[in-house]
């Protein structure tokens, strides 16, 4: 009898030791984004995106990637300008000051507009890469997201959408 017990709390000592080293341990699991598959879609290979219902053959495949690859650089070049500017909105969203986001904001509105004019360059370099057919179904597409675009906008889910959401629409800093 005390031999199963002293076996039954070695067992859970064992066990509990086990338990505390898995929960200290430093390594973790990578976290799902929530919006992962839009990086997908931006990147042209989501099934929401401009390419939906789009069969690639290697030919397109490849060309997708030289046109990803001639607009990465630059891409990447002015969303590292944007950085600071951008984690300044983020800490001013976190303090709930309005004013300083609306001006953090405003200070990004030159590389945004740059981003989005790249954007459409890459877009309309996919367009040109894709045989007729598949121009057809792009254009589709792209006319159903600037719908859901136009959509969101007017129902105020645009670039205020996440505090509308939380906090109907009135401005944060009220007094």
């Amino acid at each position: 009898m005390r031999k199963s017990r002293v076996v039954g709390f070695a067992i859970a000592g064992i066990l509990a030791v086990g338990t505390i080293a898995q929960a200290q341990s430093t390594t973790t699991q990578p976290r799902q984004h929530r919006h992962s598959t839009q990086r997908d879609v931006r990147g042209g290979r989501g099934r929401s995106g401009l390419l939906r219902g789009i069969t690639l053959s290697d030919a397109e495949k490849t060309q997708m990637k030289a046109v990803r690859t001639k607009y990465a650089a630059e891409a990447k070049s002015i969303r590292e300008s944007m950085r600071p500017a951008m984690q300044e909105v983020r800490t001013a969203r976190q303090k709930r000051d309005s004013a300083a986001v609306r001006a953090a904001w405003q200070r990004t509105a030159g590389e945004r507009q740059k981003l989005q004019a790249l954007r459409q360059q890459q877009q309309a370099d996919i367009r040109s890469a894709l045989t007729p057919e598949h121009q057809k179904v792009f254009d589709a597409n792209a006319k159903t997201l600037e719908q859901r675009r136009a959509e969101w906008s007017k129902n105020g889910k645009g670039e205020r959408g996440r505090r509308a959401g939380r906090h109907g629409n009135r401005d944060v800093n009220r007094s």
